[in-house]
């Protein structure tokens, strides 16, 4: 049998491995509704946003609430308003890695299509897409304006020496 003194001790933070320094934070149940009041409120500012019209800046405008939500989250769940400062310093540099690769996201988004134009003019061969040739079947009924290289004639009787 286990004597109370050993079972109080096997809920130890210490031997969990939380070390020595580790006190459980608990918050009182005041700060919990605040948080969850003011999440409400967001959600509802994030609502109310979506039906105002303000062109490319509802986009921002919509990545700039939902940053504030999360940061609520962050703070108060995942305790790093009281934690150690270097917890709070990871935190925010992986959100700064996010933010620029992104960023690179987007930037290649917003060239999509500009090869598009140049590639309609001269289409890849469909049946061989890979071989590097171009689909020029009947290029000059394709494309008018250009002048349609001279027939190659082969004469009977001229096929080469014999």
């Amino acid at each position: 049998m286990s004597t109370e003194a050993e079972i109080i001790g096997a809920h130890d933070h210490v031997q969990h491995g939380h070390g020595a320094d580790h006190v459980p934070h608990v918050l009182p149940l005041k700060v919990y509704i605040a948080t969850w009041l003011a999440l409400l409120v967001l959600t509802v500012v994030t609502v109310g946003a979506s039906y105002v019209d303000l062109g490319a800046a509802n986009l921002a405008i919509a990545v700039l609430i939902a940053t504030v939500k999360a940061s609520v989250v962050a703070l108060i769940f995942m305790h790093l308003k009281w934690d150690h400062k270097f917890h709070t310093l990871i935190f925010a540099s992986s959100l700064i890695f996010l933010a620029i690769f992104i960023g690179f996201t987007m930037f290649d988004t917003t060239n999509r299509g500009r090869a598009e134009p140049i590639e309609a003019e001269r289409p890849a061969d469909v049946k061989a897409p890979f071989d590097g040739k171009r689909a020029t079947d009947n290029w000059a009924v394709k494309r008018p304006h250009k002048v349609a290289p001279p027939p190659t004639q082969v004469h009977q009787g001229t096929e080469g020496p014999h």
